[in-house]
């Protein structure tokens, strides 16, 4: 019987070989993992290198715990068994994998997975033993050997289990640092580790002969054999951990270049522009949804077809040289569809050089809508909405354009046009009407112009006309055209209606050189026509400029006249025919002007009443007159009457009874002394003007009406209307002694004021023929410059004492 030869362990080496187990497992299982993260033969390149590594690992565990071994004997390895081995644990380990890394995974794979494990731990250690040669009988003792291979059962499967938990983790969320991964790998270590070293201690080893080793055989020292082979695995699989986190690394920034591949095709994809990518001779290589929408070509029909086919502009003969010019910019051009027609689009395009390759994306996108809404909102500013003709707006940027570009020579006309009247159509027909009549003038108007000329609704009822490069004669011809057609009666909603225009034309360059003051004299000339009458054209001078200058002076002025005290009242006496006596007077505004002089009613009255500066300027006199009137009543001087004369504006005044009513009561002054002269344009309205005329008199003023017989008079106004005195007009006066016609005039007004019971008064006599004869006709009282002008206040204290002393 042979002596049990017993060794004794290194225990350093007993340390790494169990270093060399765990880090092997821990490096398999990684690979493992990786192979679960992929998808076809990389799936089956992490797997065999997942088996290779752990089959390696489980030889070089098993061959570094050899040698911590002390035998203090040679041992060799077989070649085959060595190779059977490695062989065995590296298919047990495939197998076992390929088992656990299944999506499709049950619970028994577990467990064979756990059985195939342990298989390739125990093959590696007893077939390894088995290869050994060291001239020693090994026997097993059968408890501890199948104790080892439960242990390797064991610690396989909890490896395991730990194992897939782990794996189940997102690739994204997974942490190779945690427990459950180490654990594992500490398990898969333990199922290594400690079926190898129960299996060692279940062997004994027996001298098979004496044998001596001979000293010339060379010795390989184990401890540094093993250190070798120790680390070169563990560098090994450093090495694999690196390739494996790099793979990772490189796998992962994959995904994200794909994920990002992906989401630009989605994006280019669902976008609404076409987005089109082309090599450097123009040939497209990529076609979006957008695109085939636009241009109508399908995907398949643009692959290698040349960019010429999408626009009839610069590119069409695929010269890319001008294409190159917009990169970097947004530029509008024509697209064309693919059914012919062309549209507006807009391109924005990009380069890209790829290693000398050059390459062209172009976002296209159709501006169609955009340009209808551009149009459509030009349209809202530049257009009337009732007419459908240009407005102001666009007659200002036309003028100014064409203004711009035509030559010093060069010549264009403007016609200033306004409804005569227009009000009244809106006052009795009521604005629909009017609007109705409004776009039937624009058609009359449209019809009487060339297809070069311009007809703009300036606003209301005003219209323009730009004739470019017209002759004068060209000018009053169109005007005269104008009118005739507005002279025809309009037919609207069976109702026909007469209108006619009044129209001003300025000449371009003549009468001014830029567009709003062409437009400014076409309108004061326009003004003069209406002044005018109405009915009729004028065409602009600088006299008229001058009259329109000095009416805008004196408005101005006139808003600051009463503040400024420069009103004055002026008193004409009226005398008693038959005595020469001094009755009254009647008050006469006038207007001392700082600059220009004393100004002629005539001329500021009008624009007073236009104005309506009428009203406070006509109680400044009523009351200034009744004011001096006093005076001279109460300074003892017998005189009857003042007479005021009244406007037309101040008569509808609603408050115009309050304001006279307030006058007599600050001045005290009775009623009875007060006359008020009203005009035609007072009585005319006589559904107005009866009811307060009837109540001036009912609070005791006299009424007289003011330049009989001129206008419009009528003798229903003397049966109607409740009169004191009748004024005959100085115009009659004048020629009293050269034409009877003007004496049968004046003989009949006076004939009829006698059987109607109403006093006359004749205005202008300035003869003493002309008073005789108005004495011979029974005329009662007159005034004029025979006796006397308008006197200052002054003045008329003057003549009251010269009358009063001569009495």
């Amino acid at each position: 019987m042979h002596e049990e030869i017993l060794g004794q362990y290194n225990w350093w080496l007993v340390v790494l070989s169990i270093a060399v187990s765990i880090l092997s497992s821990y490096t398999a299982l990684l690979l493992v993992r990786r192979m679960m993260q992929t998808e076809g033969a990389v799936r089956w390149k992490w797997l065999l290198i997942g088996s290779l590594t752990f089959g390696v690992g489980i030889w070089s565990m098993h061959f570094v715990a050899m040698l911590a071994y002390k035998m203090d004997m040679v041992v060799t390895y077989k070649a085959w068994g060595v190779t059977l081995s490695v062989i065995a644990a590296i298919f047990s380990s495939f197998l076992a994998f390929y088992l656990i890394s299944r999506k499709e995974r049950r619970w028994f794979h577990h467990i064979l997975g756990s059985v195939l494990i342990g298989l390739s731990i125990v093959s590696m250690h007893y077939i390894g033993m088995d290869a050994m040669e060291m001239g020693m009988r090994i026997e097993y003792d059968p408890l501890w050997v199948a104790l080892s291979i439960g242990i390797a059962l064991a610690a396989s499967f909890a490896a395991l289990q730990l194992f897939t938990i782990s794996a189940n983790v997102k690739r994204e969320e997974a942490d190779y640092t945690n427990l459950k991964w180490w654990g594992s790998s500490l398990g898969m270590g333990a199922a290594i580790s400690g079926m190898h070293y129960t299996g060692m201690y279940s062997a004994s080893f027996h001298p098979m002969e004496e044998e001596k080793i001979s000293s010339a055989v060379p010795v390989i020292d184990p401890t540094l054999l093993g250190l070798c082979i120790a680390f070169g695995v563990m560098a090994t699989i450093g090495f694999l951990i690196k390739l494996i986190a790099f793979d990772t690394k490189m796998e992962s920034t994959t995904d994200r270049l794909h994920l990002a591949n992906q989401m630009y095709k989605s994006i280019v994809e669902s976008a609404n522009d076409a987005v089109i990518t082309s090599d450097a001779s123009g040939r497209v290589l990529s076609w979006n949804r957008a695109a085939e929408r636009i241009f109508g070509h399908r995907k398949e029909d643009m692959y290698g077809k040349s960019l010429r086919k999408l626009t009839p502009g610069p590119y069409e003969e695929g010269d890319l040289s001008k294409m190159v010019q917009v990169i970097g910019r947004t530029v509008e051009l024509e697209g064309l569809h693919k059914a012919g027609h062309t549209f507006p689009v807009e391109l924005s395009l990009a380069k890209i050089d790829d290693h000398g390759k050059v390459f062209y994306i172009g976002i296209i996108r159709d501006i169609t809508e955009r340009k209808e809404a551009h149009a459509r909102i030009q349209e809202l500013v530049f257009k009337d909405d009732l007419t459908q003709l240009p407005n102001r707006r666009a007659l200002y940027e036309y003028l100014f354009e064409s203004m711009q570009k035509e030559k010093s020579d060069a010549s264009s006309a403007v016609m200033f046009l306004d409804l005569d009247r227009f009000k009244h159509v809106n006052d009795v027909y009521g604005h629909r009407i009017g609007d109705l009549l409004l776009s039937e003038t624009a058609e009359r108007m449209r019809g009487c112009l060339d297809e070069e000329d311009l007809l703009v609704r300036q606003s209301g009822d005003e219209f323009v006309v730009v004739l470019p490069e017209p002759s004068e004669g060209e000018a009053r011809r169109k005007a005269e055209s104008i009118m005739k057609a507005m002279a025809l009666p309009f037919l609207i909603d069976d109702r026909e209606i007469y209108m006619s225009v009044s129209i001003g034309i300025s000449l371009f360059p003549k009468d001014g050189h830029d567009s709003e003051l062409i437009l400014k004299h076409a309108d004061t000339a326009m003004y003069q026509a209406k002044q005018s009458g109405g009915n009729q054209y004028v065409f602009f001078t600088n006299q008229i400029s001058a009259m329109i200058s000095r009416k805008v002076q004196l408005e101005a002025g006139l808003r600051k006249a009463v503040e400024r005290g420069e009103i004055e009242v002026h008193y004409q006496p009226q005398i008693k025919v038959s005595t020469g006596d001094v009755i009254g007077f009647e008050a006469l505004v006038r207007w001392r002007h700082p600059h220009l002089g004393m100004i002629s009613p005539a001329e500021f009255i009008p624009i007073a009443e236009e104005t309506k500066l009428i009203i406070p300027l006509g109680e400044l006199v009523l009351r200034e007159a009744c004011v001096q009137f006093q005076k001279w009543v109460d300074a003892g001087y017998k005189v009857e009457r003042i007479a005021v004369n009244l406007s037309s504006v101040q008569f509808r005044q609603p408050s115009f009874l309050k304001v006279v009513e307030r006058v007599m009561e600050e001045t005290g002054m009775a009623p009875r002394h007060l006359e008020f002269e009203l005009t035609e344009s007072i009585v005319q309205d006589s559904e107005t003007a009866i009811p307060v005329m009837h109540e001036l008199k009912r609070r005791g003023f006299t009424l007289s009406l003011d330049d009989f017989g001129t206008g419009y008079s009528s003798l229903s106004y003397l049966k109607d209307f409740p009169l004191d005195t009748l004024k005959i007009d100085k115009s009659f006066i004048q020629t009293i002694n050269e034409n009877y016609k003007e004496r049968a005039v004046v003989d009949a007004i006076i004939s009829i004021a006698a059987k109607l019971d109403l006093s006359v008064i004749a205005e202008g006599v300035e003869t003493l023929e002309q008073l005789e004869y108005l004495q011979g006709v029974g005329c009662e009282e007159y005034q004029g410059y025979y006796f006397s002008p308008p006197l200052s206040s002054e003045k008329v204290w003057t003549l009251l004492k010269k009358c009063a002393l001569s009495q």
